[in-house]
């Protein structure tokens, strides 16, 4: 009974825990402050350095057709976009490094903003974002709040005006 007992508590700890970070979300949280070892070709990414802009954090991955093409949206309306307060962080997070290169090419997407992600399920990202939980987009503020999941491109324009 002790045994039955200690699991039902570990699931409604789970739960508990799931079901705060959903109401800290829908609150406007913190942005996670880094996203580490995401590389592109020269750099690393810290959102600090990106604030004061908004930024939209985008997660795709080759095997996901709906995050894939998302980030092929996301890219051409941050190139239109340029200029305007609003970054782009794309994080891939496909196993094999070189098939994350060959899509980049493959997709026109621009290398400044896509970034690759060697094990998500190492923690290699700082808490604030779930990417387990499925290919997600975040849209941070100038302050650092997430302020818009999965936001569609009416709702980025929305934030720039």
């Amino acid at each position: 009974m002790n045994k039955r007992l200690r699991y039902i508590l570990y699931i409604f700890v789970a739960v508990l825990a799931v079901w705060a970070f959903a109401l800290r979300l829908t609150r406007q949280t913190p942005a996670a402050p880094m996203v580490r070892e995401a590389r592109n070709e020269a750099e690393s990414v810290s959102l600090k350095t990106l604030k004061g802009k908004y930024v939209l954090v985008n997660f795709w991955d080759s095997h996901n057709a709906v995050s894939r093409i998302a980030a092929g949206e996301y890219d051409r309306f941050i190139r239109s976009h340029k200029g305007e307060g609003i970054e782009l962080v794309s994080v891939n997070t496909d196993d094999d490094q070189a098939l994350f290169s060959e899509l980049v090419n493959k997709d026109g997407l621009d290398r400044s903003t896509q970034f690759h992600i060697k094990d998500v399920k190492a923690e290699a990202i700082l808490k604030g974002y779930k990417p387990l939980d499925g290919y997600s987009s975040y849209l941070v503020n100038p302050e650092g709040k997430i302020v818009a999941y999965n936001p569609s491109i009416e709702t980025l324009e929305k934030y720039l005006q």
